[in-house]
């Protein structure tokens, strides 16, 4: 990320929450754009391409899980839901939805803070392994490495979600997989894999990926 100061659109129909919120975030060295309901939040998100989104999941004109799918349509921008909605199964469909962390109310604003950190660290080590690449081809598949070698890693075998977790952003992922399931979702849609012929990104039942060609 450059020396700009990162940008965060909050989306929350609870005004002095909002507010507060806002305060603090701008207090520690973010710029934040404030949105009351999703149509505010489509426009915003459409103008300024923040760095990271901030869903609640209630909003007075739409569904905070709809928004999210519909901005992970269009940005890369890692999703933060921020709900009063306790049940396992609205976790889980934050989660479906493409969201990248799921925070129940009420919360610490510290622990606020450390989630927007680690979801904009995580954020800029993806894309600085992105760029560190410059060519690879697999049949249709190209993708660039720094060497300008053809190299395909780990081909037709399955690596556990844990592993590629680890070689990715350098840590542990501590049992939550959301944010790797959406970036391998991400990835098969910019690969057009639902296309291909000749490869394909193949899931395992209870967890693990393997990139496999025909």
């Amino acid at each position: 990320m450059s020396d700009r100061k990162p940008l965060i659109l909050m989306v929350e129909d609870e005004k002095e929450l909002a507010r507060f919120n806002t305060r603090f975030l701008t207090r520690k060295g973010y710029e934040v754009l404030l949105a009351f309901n999703a149509a505010e939040a489509r426009a915003l998100a459409r103008e300024h391409q923040p760095d990271l989104i901030d869903l609640d999941v209630i909003l007075p004109d739409g569904d905070g899980f709809a928004l999210c799918e519909e901005f992970c349509a269009a940005s890369d921008a890692p999703m933060l839901f921020l709900t009063g909605k306790k049940g396992p199964e609205d976790e889980m469909a934050g989660f479906t939805a493409g969201g990248d962390y799921y925070m129940r109310k009420p919360y610490e604003r510290e622990q606020l803070l450390a989630a927007i950190q680690s979801l904009l660290r995580r954020a800029d080590m993806t894309r600085q392994k992105i760029a560190e690449v410059t060519e690879i081809t697999r049949g249709t598949l190209t993708l660039q490495i720094p060497r300008g070698k053809v190299v395909t890693q780990n081909e037709n075998k399955e690596l556990s979600d844990e592993a590629i977790y680890q070689s990715v952003w350098g840590m542990d992922m501590r049992g939550d997989n959301g944010a790797l399931r959406r970036h391998i979702s991400l990835l098969k849609k910019k690969l057009g894999e639902e296309t291909a012929d000749d490869f394909s990104i193949v899931s395992f039942y209870g967890g693990g990926y393997a990139f496999t060609t025909k």
